[in-house]
């Protein structure tokens, strides 16, 4: 009896108990570029490591039902938790396309449940109960935005519902539209704005030792809009680093020590003035000083 007791608590315990709000959609690239391919990532939300062969993922039928579903690992697989793993069907494809931090951090499955290009839904089940879905709808994107192709959606928040208005928003264009396998780069940070140089000093110079100027910033607000400039000491502009973009909630910017037309600048004082804004209008401005230094003939 004791042997039959044992048989039936080992097939009792056979899978893993997932619970909702234990692993979440994190990003949604569902309109990829020409020759892209689309990708799902989840994030772990628990504070245990988490079997994806006890995943499905799934799209919606016209009654809003889960359909399409397919098991996201055919084998045990444990991500941990705080990580971030993609699903797609061409890991290459996306690897090529943007920077993925975290390469081993992938699934790659024959075939993905259908997302359409305008709109759509994506689920995230266990055991036939849902742990997630997102309501997708290409108006999520950034209203300035012109051509979508290519541009992943990002979850602000693992606190509130992915379909909470303004819980998904466009990657940032500073980080290459997507950010599969790491922190997306509109996540909420906290209150704080800065915009700070590494360092004061730094020396284009090729000797592998402060070559670059590298900018820290912060922002509270996410899906805001930056122009970053650079102008000498008489005020005149040297280089624009960044344009009316996308910029995350944080990140880093860096100057190779060239202007515009890309010639060396001189050496000598430089104001970097860091504009940020968002579509209400309220505006912040970030001004740091560094020195382009160099041997003198």
């Amino acid at each position: 009896m004791n042997g039959i007791r044992n048989e039936s608590r080992m097939a009792t315990f056979a899978y893993q108990i997932i619970n909702r709000g234990d692993i979440l959609i994190s990003e949604v690239l569902f309109n990829p570029k020409t020759g892209g391919v689309d990708f799902v990532e989840i994030y772990n939300n628990s504070g245990h490591e988490i079997d994806l062969k006890e995943l499905q993922l799934a799209n919606a039928n016209t009654a809003g039902e889960p359909a399409s579903i397919k098991n996201v690992s055919a084998v045990k697989l444990m991500i941990a938790p705080s990580t971030y793993w993609v699903i797609t069907i061409n890991q290459a494809n996306i690897k090529q396309n943007y920077q993925a931090k975290f390469p081993n951090q992938f699934v790659q499955l024959s075939s993905l449940p259908a997302y359409n290009n305008d709109k759509g839904s994506v689920i995230l089940l266990s055991n036939n109960q849902i742990l997630d879905r997102l309501d997708y709808n290409a108006k999520i994107h950034h209203p300035l935005i012109q051509d979508e192709d290519g541009i992943s959606l990002e979850r602000v928040s693992f606190s509130v519902g992915a379909n909470e208005s303004g819980n998904f928003k466009s990657a940032a264009a500073t980080v290459g539209y997507a950010s599969p396998t790491y922190k997306n780069s509109q996540e909420l940070n906290g209150g704080e704005n800065y915009a700070r140089l590494l360092s004061k000093t730094f020396s284009p110079d090729g000797d592998n030792f402060e070559d670059l100027m590298t900018l820290e910033y912060q922002v509270a607000e996410n899906a805001s809009l930056a122009n970053v400039n650079v102008y000498n000491d008489k005020g005149r502009l040297v280089r624009k680093l960044l344009k009316n973009q996308t910029i995350g909630t944080n990140g880093a910017l860096t100057w190779d020590g060239l202007n515009d037309d890309g010639q060396k600048a001189a050496i000598g004082i430089y104001v970097v003035l860091f504009d940020v804004f968002d579509l209400n209008g309220n505006t912040k401005r970030f001004k740091n000083t560094c020195v382009l230094a160099g041997k003198l003939n």
